[in-house]
């Protein structure tokens, strides 16, 4: 039974397509209620994969093999801890992102197609088994952000048009996609598409020249989706000009398009490479940590603050990654750190965004120079935002804490240097977040900018079960963090779906 959902789940944002299709009016509306659905769908077809007595849970939703000069097509999918982890991240996104955010005046349908091309893309990456069906789903994504963005984006002053910053982000992505074509065709030279979980055993067979440029197309293309520090060059301004809930959905799942392709692509195939070029890597990680920690302290939109704050750390998941493996052996507390990492900052990111879009009447993202002392007229807003920032900046009790600890510990262990490197950009990171949110919302009451009305009590309550989330797995990360750990020791065991 859940193999046959797990197969038709990719196929609901279709009929959510059709349904906006014979839609007339009431589209956010509608889009609440029917993404909030499969958002919980979600959640409920990758909880059981936590909690399985064995520690994992594979399911083939289909399979279908296309032969013609050799070639193999696989358009199977998979669920086990490692990448349920991905997939519920999504399902809980979802609520917070069409509940909260919706848009002031009537969209088109385009709007909620654009959303679902996306989401149900996300979703394909996350569970397809074969590797052509994974870059397929990979540039699907794109697509469906290209036409959300450039239909329904908007600039403003002191950012460019929608078109440059589209451009920007379709180019910088093709920089890193076309590679990965490259990569993915190299490791299928041996036996076909074997499939993700067969990557390892396919990359066995390659010289080490051949390696080494599937290991560079793998790297790049998940890489510039991440992303890394130097292949950041369409964030800000892709974020500024996206509209509010796209914005969202980029930072708390788009974004972990790139950890997935690290953490559960990259990490198992290629122990030698990261051999060679881990600690090189690390240092690049630990690098942007300490970058988007001080770009973010150069900024005083809050928008921008978040997007560079993205940066710093989700280099702390790559650091988890690149210290995770050393040749044959694999530190598997830095992966589990690592996939945490990606949950928590997936939820937090959503939820800051969606809160930022619910602070004035526009929806514009405020900076420190144009208004203050918001407190006074939005304090259930006012507290949500801050608890927010507080689990952004790793305070103890909240599940970002456990999640990094777990990553510095396996960074220490290779390097302290890079450990103190990448502590130190979160921590100037969490001062650039509450230097912002105290200029934005205490002191005298400035601006002529017209905030919205507070939080109704649904969105409070809502925000207090995603609050309520980060208190459990802070308290108790083993909830989340043992499930993944008997993945992981079963997929390098060699049994993996």
């Amino acid at each position: 039974m859940r193999g046959t959902l797990l197969g038709l789940a990719p196929l609901i944002p279709l009929g959510l397509i059709g349904l906006h299709l014979f839609t007339k009016q009431g589209h956010a509306k509608l889009a609440a209620w029917t993404q909030s659905i499969f958002g919980i769908f979600l959640a409920m077809l990758a909880l059981p994969s936590f909690f399985a007595d064995e520690g994992r849970t594979a399911i083939e939703g289909f399979t279908l093999h296309v032969g013609g000069s050799g070639l193999v097509f696989k358009t199977g999918l998979y669920l086990d801890a490692r990448n349920s982890a991905f997939v519920l991240l999504l399902g809980l996104c979802l609520p917070i992102i069409f509940i909260l955010i919706r848009p002031r005046t009537q969209v088109k349908a385009s709007f909620y197609i654009a959303a679902n091309i996306l989401i149900g893309s996300l979703l394909g990456v996350f569970t397809a088994s074969g590797l052509l069906l994974f870059y397929l789903f990979w540039e699907l994504a794109l697509v469906g952000a290209y036409f959300w963005i450039g239909i329904h984006g908007q600039s403003r002053d002191d950012t460019p048009s929608v078109y440059t910053a589209l451009m920007r982000f379709v180019l910088i992505t093709l920089l890193g996609s076309l590679p990965m074509l490259l990569a993915i065709a190299i490791v299928m030279l041996p036996m076909g598409d074997i499939g993700i979980a067969g990557l390892p055993q396919a990359v066995g067979l390659l010289s080490p020249e051949l390696r080494g440029l599937a290991f560079v197309g793998f790297l790049l293309g998940f890489g510039v989706k991440l992303p890394l520090v130097g292949l950041h060059g369409w964030l800000r301004d892709t974020y500024a000009v996206a509209p509010p809930a796209c914005r969202a959905l980029l930072s708390a799942v788009m974004s972990k398009m790139g950890a997935y392709g690290l953490l559960i692509v990259l990490v198992p195939a290629f122990g030698s490479e990261f051999a060679q070029w881990g600690v090189t890597l690390m240092a690049i990680a630990a690098f942007g940590a300490i970058y988007g920690g001080v770009v973010c302290l150069g900024r005083d939109r809050l928008t921008d603050v978040l997007a560079y704050s993205s940066l710093a750390h989700l280099s702390l998941v790559a650091l988890g990654a690149f210290a995770g493996t050393r040749g044959d052996a694999a530190d598997a507390s830095a992966i589990t750190g690592g996939i945490f990492q990606v949950f928590n900052h997936g939820l937090i990111m959503a939820f800051l965004f969606a809160l930022d879009d619910k602070i004035s009447i526009d929806g514009r993202s405020l900076s420190m120079a144009e208004v203050g002392g918001l407190r006074a007229g939005q304090g259930r807003l006012t507290a949500l935002m801050l608890v927010s920032l507080f689990a952004a900046a790793s305070l103890p009790g909240m599940s970002n804490f456990a999640g990094e600890i777990l990553v510095y510990f396996a960074a220490f262990r290779v390097s302290p240097w890079y450990a103190l490197a990448a502590g130190l950009g979160a921590l100037i990171t969490a001062a650039a977040m509450i230097r912002i949110f105290h200029h934005l919302f205490f002191g005298p009451k400035r601006g002529d900018v017209q905030q919205a009305s507070d939080l109704r009590i649904p969105e409070v309550v809502l925000g207090l079960a995603v609050v309520s989330v980060w208190l459990v797995l802070g308290f108790y990360p083993m909830l989340f963090v043992g499930p993944v750990e008997k993945a992981f020791a079963v997929a390098v065991a060699g049994v993996t779906p």
